[in-house]
């Protein structure tokens, strides 16, 4: 099977003359967490200063959040994870008052 018989429509080369923007899940660990940022730990780099979506599961319910990404930091070791630091952007206003009480949870669980 040739190439033309495996697709609908032709393919036309751009040559990189279009850019987009691609979304991956990746899976992640919160290392750090406050009410306007994370440290998160993952098997792939982000890029500085892109945008990313967030789900947080908070015990008993989960928060999406939209955050940019402020800080890269590669693994120690190889093998080793990243370690990306977000600040959250434009967080809803349900989902800021169910993570503020998150917080204000784990704070006096510290204690």
């Amino acid at each position: 099977m040739n190439e033309a018989d495996r697709r609908r429509h032709s393919r036309i080369r751009l040559d990189g003359r279009m850019v987009g923007r691609a979304t991956v899940m990746a899976e992640f660990r919160v290392v750090a967490l406050s009410e306007t940022g994370a440290a998160l730990e993952m098997d792939v780099p982000m890029a500085m200063g892109s945008r990313c979506d967030l789900t947080l599961d908070l015990a008993q319910v989960a928060v999406d959040l939209r955050g940019r990404v402020v800080n890269v930091e590669p693994p120690a070791q190889e093998g080793g994870v990243y370690r990306v630091g977000v600040d959250f952007e434009g967080v809803e206003e349900v989902d800021a008052g169910l993570l503020q009480a998150f917080l204000q949870r784990e704070r006096k669980g510290d204690r």
